[in-house]
């Protein structure tokens, strides 16, 4: 009897190591744009020191990109359901940070009605500056933290329509007035007044603001006395030099929030808003809170809009704005700026 052998196996197909580890890139620079709203959050939420600020200076524009191109819908979806599955607040949801330690001054709690501030008194006769018309337009600028990413273009959007109006924007997420090692917000706005030298300032600020401020080797407590006082006193010169030179300036406050936690750290943050704004014949302070809260005076994503449409009004996290909620704050803004100028006077 003739025996066969069988033929060889062939070669297993091996991949190279160069492959592999290509591979392995990819794969973790695919997660790391996917998750970037999880992975920003976990990263400003570390303690201050080196660390932290190559964590959030890497992952910040990351975040910026996955959320303009809309790749972290996957992370959010899921952060909403397990949110809502466990009653608590999205994990990516600032109101998750530590909380005030023991003996820290605890936030107020959150103020559900008010109504939004009058503009600013008129200044003496001869000191206004000119525009507001198309010969010689206004000119603004808005800018702010990740809030006026919807905001801030809506009201730049109705103002230009007026032929009346030149306006800038500019946002940057993560930022605020608590971590100028991160980004010096009162440095790039002395930049902005020199340069393109506004008749008026829009500003939004404090979504990223509810946390401890360093001062030299200090680190104060958020919502202590000595914290209160270092914040005030940020808002305050920047209030003064924004309003400086005749400018006129619009302070919008943080809407309601999700989160309690997080809401009531963002009422403290308004009231030191409104008290500094106060103290300025110039600058105005906007209550966003009323228009975003339900007929009870608590948190809603939907509202209806200016045709009595039942509308989104605020994003999956609690926290941002959608278009429709950004052309509705703008709306409310833009109304205090035209009664001080009249840009729509005649149309």
């Amino acid at each position: 009897m003739a025996f066969t052998s069988l033929p060889p196996p062939p070669p297993r197909r091996t991949m190279a190591a160069g492959h592999a580890i290509l591979v392995v890139l990819i794969a973790l620079g695919i997660g790391t744009v996917l998750n970037a709203p999880g992975l920003a959050a976990a990263a400003a939420r570390q303690p201050f020191g080196w660390q932290r600020s190559v964590a959030v200076t890497v992952l910040t524009p990351i975040r910026t990109f996955s959320d303009l191109a809309g790749l972290n819908w996957p992370h959010v979806a899921l952060a909403d359901i397990a949110a809502e599955a466990n009653g608590s607040a999205s994990p990516d949801d600032p109101a998750s940070a530590p909380s005030p330690a023991d003996g820290a001054v605890r936030p107020t709690a959150p103020v559900t009605g008010g109504k939004t501030e009058p503009a600013p008194r008129r200044s003496p006769p001869g000191n206004d500056r000119r525009g507001g018309s198309r010969e010689d337009p206004l000119r603004m600028w808005v800018g702010g933290d990740s809030l006026t990413s919807e905001f801030g273009p809506a009201l730049v959007d109705v103002a230009v329509r007026t032929r009346r109006v030149a306006a800038e924007v500019d946002f940057r997420f993560s930022t605020g007035l608590a971590r100028p090692d991160f980004f010096d917000w009162p440095a790039q706005l002395r930049r902005v007044a020199a340069t393109a030298d506004p008749d008026v300032f829009v500003v939004m600020f404090g979504a990223n603001d509810g946390q401890n401020l360093q001062v030299d080797d200090r680190v104060l407590t958020f919502g202590t006395p000595a914290w209160h006082a270092e914040y005030h006193r940020r808002v305050t010169a920047l209030m003064q030099r924004l309003s400086a030179r005749g400018r006129w300036v619009w302070w919008v406050g943080q809407p309601g929030m999700r989160s309690a936690d997080f809401d009531a750290r963002m009422s403290l943050l308004n009231d030191v808003y409104r008290s500094a704004a106060a103290d300025h014949q110039r600058v105005a302070y906007v209550d966003s809170r009323a228009l975003f809260t339900g007929p009870t005076g608590a948190f809603s994503p939907y509202l209806d809009d200016a045709r009595g449409n039942r509308t989104l009004m605020r994003q999956q996290d609690g926290i941002h704005l959608t278009r429709a909620g950004g052309q509705r704050l703008a709306g409310t803004v833009f109304a205090e700026i035209d009664a001080r100028w009249a840009l729509t006077e005649g149309d």
